[in-house]
């Protein structure tokens, strides 16, 4: 069986990371059976997760997990699609990986930092559990300065957050996927950045909270509901 490694409940979600809800999310659509693990990113081989595990074979990062299911499982996510909704499906992939993301990352470990720290953290003794959390929260604000978020006012970070999701609640519109009446892939892309946005308790300006616009809200009780996301 299929093994997939993912970060652990927490924050109100099976996995806190986007990039494990979406590699969730793909598996859910695909059918095939699987176990959920939690797992190690120290021992991940690119040091992060998610990684699918197939007998020995290890296959690290979401994107590479659904080229995975296509190539090797048959899996068609996207076969639906013309050429023209491939290409916005992948700029709409790199709003949220590569952009909104990074302004979740903020939200939680910049300004709802004790949450996280509780959250991530909880079960370690006090002493040690500041100690590691000043650590890694160290490291994460060197990822935002690095990658240019950090290096912004909150209200600008925000004001992005507001913008990104705005962009996905005007394109999604009234349809029930992002493409009409059948989900592909970009749909478990945007399905785990809305999620990662609406259930744990952290602080977003009105804007840039996906809980504001009901497309968003019924658009992830609808994918929950069809492909019985597991819940914490």
């Amino acid at each position: 069986m299929l093994t997939l490694l993912v970060f652990p409940p927490a924050m109100g979600l099976k996995s806190p990371s986007p990039f494990s809800m979406k590699a969730i999310a793909l598996m859910q659509m695909s059918g095939l059976d699987y176990k959920i693990k939690a797992g190690d990113p120290r021992k991940a081989p690119k040091k992060k997760l998610p990684v699918l595990i197939d007998g020995d074979r290890q296959i690290p990062d979401s994107s590479h997990i659904q080229a995975y299911l296509e190539n090797e499982k048959n899996i068609d996510f996207d076969g639906t699609l013309s050429t023209e909704q491939k290409a916005i499906a992948q700029s709409f992939r790199s709003l949220c990986e590569d952009h909104l993301y990074w302004v979740g990352v903020y939200v939680r470990w910049v300004e709802n930092a004790d949450y996280a720290k509780q959250e991530f953290f909880g079960s370690v003794p006090k002493l040690m559990k500041n100690f590691i959390f000043n650590m890694v929260q160290k490291q994460v604000k060197q990822s935002l300065h690095g990658q240019g978020m950090g290096r912004h006012t909150a209200k600008e970070v925000h004001d992005f957050g507001a913008t990104d999701i705005a962009a996905i609640a005007n394109y999604l519109g009234d349809k029930d996927y992002f493409f009409g009446d059948n989900p592909t892939s970009i749909d478990a892309v945007i399905f785990a950045s809305l999620i990662n946005n609406i259930v744990p308790k952290v602080t977003y300006s009105t804007a840039g909270s996906a809980s504001s616009y009901p497309n968003l809200v019924a658009y992830c009780d609808r994918f929950i509901e069809r492909f019985d996301i597991p819940q914490v």
